[in-house]
């Protein structure tokens, strides 16, 4: 729970409507980096988040949980997390409302095209198109007590869209409206608009498709929606200073989080939101909107960096590393610069290789390595490399005095083998 966002109480006051906000599940999802031990353990580990997911809107007595986007890796998802997805969906004590996202849009091949959402319970909801569904308050709650809501979805009917979806499910809403005005019913329930997209263009020229966040948080203003629920970033962030369109991050850990704070910074939330449908905010808008950052993810992926020029550099980095917690679903890239022996090497070769088990895993990050090893006369002296092995070897320190990787890995090696001869 972030700290600039307070606990709300665990029941919801008297007529407010709260959901629970998450998006990127992206299930069956696989990371070539964790190879065939911990990528299964991985796998279930994003299942298992969708569980707890579940269990928060029912101990928080949420109305609904709304998914914004990317349920799947793929609409070519494989059996096992398929079925298993569905077991987890029919138990759901809420409603959910599940929009497709660039990953598992609704083309001719949608996953939710499959008869088995047909026949999942009455409370689970594709949002394939952008008419509003009515969800009630939570069940424990009295009727009186419980406003009605509309959840709005802007669903992606294909992997690259030509447009802002979000724009274009506002629009069908603001049309909708003049027809209820010109029936007589102009008074409306809460509002939650669920889409999913980039809000920044990812390539150097103009995105038609990127979604604009102040004609989203100008909507929530001018009381088209209270709230625009987004997916696709996976770092929870809240995108407008009116604290009305979020994305909620993925549930569980995607990608890795850098050191100074970039990269994946804030992955492994969803949002607990409550919606104040008769107050009026700072800005003299209908609908306070409250949130709470819930932690739900168990996994980390760490991007670290180490410079090493003797052995208490090495000493300190391995610390660093054996000081890590829960390491069985913590995964460390690194990067180390700097220059060392020989025998500097040969100990952090050994120490990396001895605690490298520990992890769900431990991997060089080859673009950014640059530690450099120069070998001292004394230990090419020293080394029991004789003949013809005494000679590749000084070729080998020769060439990586030269910057030739190659030569430096194989000097290493060939220096680790003799050490463990004489030994």
């Amino acid at each position: 729970m972030s700290d600039s966002h307070p606990r709300l109480p665990d029941t919801p006051d008297t007529g407010v409507f709260r959901f629970l906000h998450t998006s990127d599940w992206q299930l069956g999802m696989d990371r070539w980096f964790l190879g065939d031990e911990a990528g299964p353990r991985y796998r279930e580990a994003r299942l298992a988040a969708v569980e707890r997911l579940l269990e928060v809107a029912r101990s928080r007595h949420c109305a609904a949980v709304v998914v914004a986007g990317d349920v799947f890796d793929d609409n070519l998802v494989d059996a096992v997390t398929w079925r298993r997805t569905v077991d987890i969906l029919r138990r759901s004590p809420v409603p959910v409302f599940l929009l497709p996202g660039n990953h598992d849009p609704y083309d001719a091949a949608s996953v939710y095209r499959s008869k088995e959402f047909d026949d999942l319970a009455p409370g689970v909801v594709v949002l394939s198109d952008s008419r509003p569904r009515a969800v009630q308050g939570p069940a424990q709650e009295p009727a009186q007590d419980s406003p009605q809501a509309e959840i709005i979805g802007a669903p992606l009917l294909s992997k690259y869209m030509s447009a802002d979806p979000v724009a274009a499910a506002l629009a069908e809403t603001v049309a909708r409206d003049r027809d209820r005005e010109g029936d007589g019913t102009g008074n409306r329930p809460v509002r939650i608009l669920v889409g999913h997209g980039a809000t920044d263009s990812r390539t150097s020229g103009d995105d038609p498709a990127v979604i604009d966040v102040d004609a989203a948080a100008t909507a929530c203003r001018d009381g088209v929606v209270d709230m625009v629920a987004l997916g696709d970033t996976h770092s929870v962030t809240s995108l407008h200073p009116d604290g009305t369109v979020w994305y909620s991050g993925s549930p569980e850990v995607t990608d890795f989080r850098e050191e100074d704070g970039g990269g994946e910074s804030r992955s492994g939330y969803a949002l607990l939101v409550d919606v104040h449908p008769g107050a009026v905010d700072d800005t003299g808008r209908q609908g306070q909107v409250s949130v709470e950052e819930v932690r739900t993810g168990q996994w980390r992926f760490l991007a670290l960096s180490a410079h090493i020029n003797g052995r208490e550099d090495v000493d300190e980095w391995i610390n660093r590393l054996e000081e890590i917690d829960d390491k069985r679903t913590t995964v460390v890239k690194y990067a180390v610069t700097g220059s060392v022996d020989l025998a500097t090497a040969a100990v952090l070769d050994e120490e990396l290789d001895r605690i490298a088990p520990a992890f769900a895993g431990l991997y060089p990050r080859q673009r950014l390595m640059d530690l450099h090893v120069v070998p001292g006369d004394e230990e090419l002296a020293d080394a029991d490399w004789p003949g013809v092995v005494g000679v590749a070897a000084r070729e080998l320190a020769d060439r990586a005095v030269h910057e030739d990787a190659d030569a430096r890995d194989a000097l290493r090696l060939l220096y680790r083998l003799s050490a463990q001869k004489g030994n």
